[in-house]
């Protein structure tokens, strides 16, 4: 078998809806001699910030010489994105050994193409015998596949509206399928929250509860879109971290990195690991998470964000309103179609100057004709252009060297402009 029929074949079990539960993840499992029991897990969860928060943690680890795993989707560019160790990614024989092994339970089962990928991930940590992975959940958490895993530590970024259809319509519903990865031996970390998400996730029995804002405070030094400094308090560790660097921006990143250092700190105490602040601080320089404000050219100037729910757009472009004018805003959107487009489209309307419309590589894309008719209702002026790299090449085009151009709204579109970009 070659690998891209492995990944073909992979990806065709996306035409099973997706369903929530334990039950295949389980049967997987055992069909390869539960695995997932062999290392530490750190596991994430929340609605924005989780990918970049676990990668920063597997980054921590690693600078402290722990072998660390990371499992995160969706991926931008390649399917092996989604599972790492030690910042590389898996092999493509890897992949074609373990679907090869696994495909006739999988199709017998009907499992999802999320709960065969977690199950790739945690068997590939296994193989490679990682002293640590770090996990991040697909969709909410207590029926989320990787919720098989007994974590050591359980991080919540912050909570907000996404996937109401399978959570819940209020932030408590949704704040407590997240708090499901919490188990009774584990430590929590939570990021600030609103006091409706807050509640769910205190009242669920854990060894302990840390909510970072009790315990670090986060103090922005310089920002622009090429990076940023800020200082960390930490009065848990009685320590202060000051003039920390790092590729990332947005000051959710710096409240995102503190999460992770937070949590990534108790982990390797708790395993007699020291953590060594001057590696931190290197890694910390040269970690860097694609697609999040992600600046690929300066002139004309031209931002990636994967960006695709109302609270991560609004935080993206609350961002950019002090670095860049209004009437020199162009903004690229594209959508899949569980979001609530409405509010997205109210948000952004009146804050830029031209909208090109189009659908993101996947079969889960928001029809653009809906996103034309949001618009128009607003008397906002839109072009559609269905295909993402057309789409890309005709606004960038257009724009002259001193305006921004915003691609926003989908992993799945940010991965196909990267890949149009390294094409050219």
């Amino acid at each position: 078998m070659e690998y891209r029929q492995a990944v073909s074949e992979l990806f065709y079990l996306q035409k099973y809806a997706v369903k929530l539960g334990l039950d295949n993840i389980t049967a997987l499992m055992r069909l390869l001699n539960d695995p997932h029991k062999n290392y530490a897990v750190i596991h994430i969860a929340g609605t924005n910030g989780k990918g970049s928060t676990a990668f920063f943690i597997s980054a921590i680890l690693q600078a402290m010489g722990l072998k660390t795993g990371l499992f995160t989707s969706p991926h931008l560019q390649d399917f092996r994105e989604r599972i790492r160790v030690d910042g590389r990614i898996i092999g493509q024989a890897d992949v074609i050994r373990f679907w090869q092994e696994v495909k006739d339970e999988v199709l017998k089962r009907k499992a999802t193409f999320f709960d065969t990928t977690t199950a790739m991930g945690l068997d590939y940590f296994s193989r490679q015998k990682v002293d640590a992975a770090v996990v991040e959940t697909g969709l909410g958490g207590r029926l989320d596949s990787t919720n098989i895993v007994d974590s050591e530590i359980a991080v919540i970024t912050p909570v907000d509206f996404d996937h109401q259809k399978q959570l819940g319509d209020t932030l408590q519903k949704i704040a407590a399928e997240k708090a499901g990865i919490i188990k009774e031996n584990c430590t929590v970390f939570s990021a600030k929250q609103q006091p409706e998400a807050l509640q769910p996730l205190k009242s669920v029995k854990a060894e302990k509860f840390f909510y970072l804002p009790e315990h670090l405070r986060v103090e922005l030094k310089t920002a622009s879109l090429d990076g940023m400094k800020f200082d960390i308090y930490d009065e848990y560790n009685g320590a202060v971290l000051k003039n920390l660097q790092t590729r990332q921006v947005g000051a959710y990143q710096a409240e995102n990195i503190a999460l992770a250092y937070f949590a990534a700190r108790y982990f390797l105490t708790a395993n007699a690991v020291s953590f060594n602040e001057d590696a931190f601080r290197e890694r910390l320089k040269t970690a860097y998470w694609p697609g999040r404000l992600h600046k690929v050219s300066s002139e004309p100037q031209i931002i990636l964000d994967v960006s695709h729910n109302p609270a991560g757009i609004k935080t993206t472009l609350n961002y950019l309103s002090d670095k860049t004018q209004k009437d020199k805003l162009h903004i690229l959107l594209g959508l899949v179609e569980d979001k609530s487009h409405e509010e997205i489209v109210d948000f952004i309307a009146p804050r830029c100057r031209n909208i090109y419309l189009t659908e993101p590589e996947t079969h889960r894309k928001l029809d653009g004709s809906l996103l034309v008719e949001a618009f128009k209702k607003r008397d906002k002026e839109a072009l559609f252009i269905e295909k993402p790299r057309e789409a890309y090449r005709l606004a960038k085009s257009r724009l002259k060297g001193d305006e921004t151009l915003l691609v926003i709204g989908s992993h799945y579109l940010t991965g196909a402009i990267m890949t149009e970009i390294e094409n050219i």
